[in-house]
């Protein structure tokens, strides 16, 4: 026979001085307990720890109420269910009362994330928060019509954003915010289904679907960013900035000159990759791209041969201690500053050499693009050497061990189509 039974427990006094109102549940001499919304202090209990206080007692005898009724429902003698399910049942019906604050949830969701790129989830949120004017929402009005409203939003503010860099005379860059928050907003909904929905025991707390009949905007091309081979052999012939000792001055500047030749010399190695990459041997640097690491069961690895070119660049930086390739962490503390140090150097040297919009992804872009165009390397080749996902070879690349030389052999002609080698 299944019983239940107000109980307050001497042992669990909390660090605020109250007690937790428990609901005992007794059922074929298994015992559980339930915790309740209710708490009390010293004064509101017997000395023997019974609630004498006439508002609990009526409040925790209604819970046991509707406990009872609800477990009358189950014929639990006739379907044999164990204690477990008869608590997880109970806990269902508590969470369908409840209310599902998507914000909440969300920022929740972000602390605990460990994914890549969390922070665009929190930009997402944000800009969800400022659109509704208070930051709290109900998930059940999380609707399509409030999502459609959302994105016009975001198009306004894009709009007012780019008036205002074009009265400034600065560059437009890509517009990612409306597909990238949108996408952000229906992924945390989605986190919110997994973690609030049992489908197992029926227990539905998120039964629509707002994104079912809203159509997310792809996201806009990606800027290209390609300099021509004369422009990189410009950058490449740029003097250094001198001290007054005619020595090199250290400085974002003359940083920024070598940086941008490394990572054109090394396959468009990115500055998060350049800054932390920790295997150089036999002229061969080993590293895991850090942007795809994460989803790619090779851990997105890749070996790269250094070309003669760049010897002087690589052996100007290597990192004495051996503790990485590159000792630029000892003069940046993050690799975000780094590469702000980087394209703050190149502005400089654009604005030189009336490169408009320079910035460090363009040495990456510049390979692939004369790689392509001017030495007739073909696409799949490119693909591999920037080190991209092929989702239709997923499978096939398992059962492959990557040797490298192709794309090494691919960087070795764009090199001496670049610099003139032959």
């Amino acid at each position: 026979m299944l019983t239940f039974k107000t109980e307050v427990l001497k042992s669990k006094q909390k660090s605020d001085g109250t007690y937790n109102v428990k609901i005992r549940m007794t059922y074929n001499r298994e015992v559980k307990r339930l915790s309740t919304n209710i708490f009390v202090r010293q004064e509101d209990l017997t000395k023997s720890f019974k609630l004498k206080n006439p508002k609990f007692i009526q409040e925790a005898d209604a819970i046991v109420r509707y406990y009872q009724e609800i477990c009358a429902k189950l014929q639990i003698g006739i379907n044999n269910y164990s204690m477990d399910d008869i608590v997880a049942f109970l806990k269902g019906e508590q969470m369908k009362s409840q209310e599902i604050d998507f914000i909440q949830f969300s920022r929740e969701w972000i602390t605990h994330s460990t994914i890549k790129g969390v922070e665009n989830y929190t930009s997402a949120v944000n800009a969800f928060v400022q659109f509704l004017g208070k930051d709290r929402l109900i998930i059940q009005q999380l609707t399509t019509s409030l999502l459609k409203d959302f994105m016009d939003y975001l198009v306004k503010k894009r709009e007012e954003k780019i008036k205002m860099l074009k009265e400034q005379g600065k560059r437009v860059p890509s517009n990612r915010v409306v597909s990238l928050y949108l996408g952000s907003i229906r992924h945390l909904f989605n986190e919110a289904k997994k973690q609030y929905n049992d489908y197992d025991r029926d227990i539905i707390l998120i039964s629509h679907s707002p994104f079912e009949n809203f159509k997310i905007p792809k996201q806009e091309a990606t800027r290209k960013r390609a300099i021509s081979a004369n422009d990189i052999l410009r950058i490449y012939e740029l003097p250094y900035i001198l001290d007054s000792k005619g020595k090199e001055k250290l400085g974002r500047f003359n940083l920024a000159k070598d940086c941008f030749i490394l990572s054109f010399g090394l396959i468009g190695i990115n500055s998060a990759d350049l800054y932390s990459c920790e295997d150089i041997s036999d002229d061969v640097i080993t590293y895991f791209r850090a942007k795809t690491s994460a989803r790619r069961n090779d851990k997105a690895k890749m070996k790269v041969k250094v070309m003669d070119i760049i010897k002087p660049l690589v052996n100007k930086y290597r990192d004495r201690t051996g503790k990485k390739v590159f000792n630029f962490y000892q003069n940046y503390t993050t690799a975000d500053s780094f590469n702000k140090a980087i394209n703050y150097g190149l502005k400089q040297i654009g604005e030189i050499l009336r490169i408009e919009d320079l910035e460090y992804y363009a040495a990456r872009h510049s390979w692939a693009t004369l790689a392509v165009n001017k030495v007739g390397i073909d696409k799949y080749t490119v693909h591999a050497a920037l080190n991209h996902i092929d989702e239709a070879m997923k499978v096939t690349d398992i059962y492959i061990e990557r040797d490298f030389e192709v794309e090494n052999e691919a960087n070795r002609k764009v090199i001496e189509y670049v610099f003139n080698i032959y």
